[in-house]
C-alpha cells in the first residue's frame, strides 16, 4: 500500500474518532439529556436512564479515543508527518484522555454511588440527605464543564485538521 493512501487512511481515522466525539456529547446534550428529565415523571427514573446512556456513550468516547490515538502515534512514528500541527494536536488528544478518564470513570463512579447508595430517592427531598445532594450537584456541574471541554476541544481537533498538510 502506498504512503499516500496509508496516510489518508489514518487521517480518515482520527477525524472518524474526532466527529463520533463530538457527535455523541452533542447529540446527549441536547437530544436526550433533557428529553429524559422532562418526558420521565420521575426524577430516579431519569438518573437511572441517564446513567445507563452516559455509561455507553463513554464507551463510544473511548472507541473515538483509540481511533484518534491509533492515528496520533503512526503519524508521530513517521518524521516527515511529526510537524507542530501534528504536536499540538496529539497534545490536545492527551488532554482530551485525561479528560474522559476523570468524567468517564472517577466521576461517573461516585455520581453513581451518591444516587445510588446515598441519596436513594430524589423524588422525595430528605434534609439529612443535603450534603450528599450537595456533592451530587457540584460533581454533576464538573462533569458537564469537563464533557463541554472535550466538546470544544474535539471541535478545536477538527479545526486544526482543515490546516494539516497532506
Amino acid at each position: 500500500m502506498n504512503k499516500q493512501l496509508t496516510n489518508s487512511i489514518f487521517y480518515f481515522l482520527e477525524n472518524l474518532g474526532a466527529g463520533v466525539w463530538i457527535g455523541s456529547i452533542a447529540m446527549f446534550g441536547i437530544a436526550v439529556a433533557g428529553v429524559i428529565f422532562r418526558e420521565a415523571g420521575s426524577i430516579n427514573l431519569a438518573g437511572s436512564l441517564n446513567g445507563k446512556i452516559l455509561a455507553r456513550l463513554n464507551i463510544i468516547e473511548t472507541v473515538s479515543s483509540v481511533l484518534m490515538s491509533i492515528a496520533a502515534i503512526y503519524f508521530l512514528l513517521q518524521s516527515e508527518e511529526r510537524d507542530t500541527l501534528r504536536v499540538i494536536k496529539t497534545a490536545l488528544l492527551v488532554v482530551m484522555i485525561v479528560l474522559l478518564i476523570v468524567y468517564g470513570k472517577f466521576l461517573t463512579d461516585r455520581l453513581e454511588q451518591l444516587r445510588v447508595v446515598e441519596i436513594v430517592d430524589f423524588d422525595n427531598f430528605n434534609t439529612a440527605k443535603q450534603a450528599f445532594r450537595d456533592e451530587f450537584n457540584q460533581l454533576h456541574k464538573l462533569y458537564t464543564q469537563l464533557t463541554s471541554a472535550n466538546l470544544f476541544m474535539a471541535l478545536g481537533f477538527l479545526a486544526l485538521s482543515a490546516f494539516q498538510k497532506r
